[in-house]
């Protein structure tokens, strides 16, 4: 099983995060983005959009860091996928379709690491256009959060799926302490070991 990864990419940390937990072996393949390897012919043949992360199991492949993770997970660590896997799927489509999304204008505009890396300024108004979005979503997983210390009362690829990007503007200056139960679960999945191991491939530290 190979990994094909990023420096810098929430993505591609999902899917370090997620394999790390299944505990899986897998060799990390790094692709040079700033050299764009991600488009060269032989990338492109294991994923067509030219994004990362991708994952090549002999003759298979497949990409989108959630699907990498629930693939490795029925084969190797089906307890990651809860005792109901709707509701795990439900979470990973919210963290994808709007949590993401938010996020990204966020620490593209505040984290000193992020900007250096992809050689970007941010955008003040489309940060703040993502704080207003977060201000309807993260509601939503505080009040998940309220009876247990996982999404899924046990952790799951749920969790996995917020770590990365909730890092990122974390580390840019965002303010989670008006939610408590959020704020907690965070630093819960930031002190995983396979968390700590999945910062320092990608970030470096």
């Amino acid at each position: 099983m190979e990994l094909f990864y990023g420096k810098m990419s929430g993505n591609s940390s999902r899917a370090v995060f997620g394999l790390n937990e299944v505990g899986v072996k897998y060799e990390p393949r790094l692709v040079d983005t700033t050299k764009a390897e991600n488009k060269s012919a032989d990338y492109l043949a294991i994923n067509p959009m030219g994004k990362i992360p991708s994952l090549r199991d002999g003759a298979f492949s497949l990409w989108e860091s959630n699907a990498i993770n629930f693939y490795a997970a029925e084969k190797h660590a089906p307890k990651l996928l809860g005792t109901n896997r709707a509701p795990v799927l439900r979470w990973c489509f919210f963290q994808a379709a709007h949590v993401t999304p938010a996020c990204l204008p966020i620490f593209r505009n505040t984290n000193a690491r992020v900007k250096a890396f992809w050689k970007t300024e941010g955008d003040p108004a489309a940060a703040e256009a993502g704080r207003r979005e977060l201000s309807r979503y993260l509601p939503v997983l505080e009040a998940a959060l309220q009876k247990a210390d996982w999404l899924e009362g046990d952790f799951t690829l749920a969790d996995v799926a917020y770590a990365p990007h909730f890092y990122l503007i974390k580390e840019g200056g965002f303010d989670f302490s008006p939610y408590p139960k959020l704020s907690g679960w965070l630093d819960r999945l930031l002190a995983r070991p396979a968390w700590r191991a999945t910062r320092e491939r990608i970030v470096g530290v």
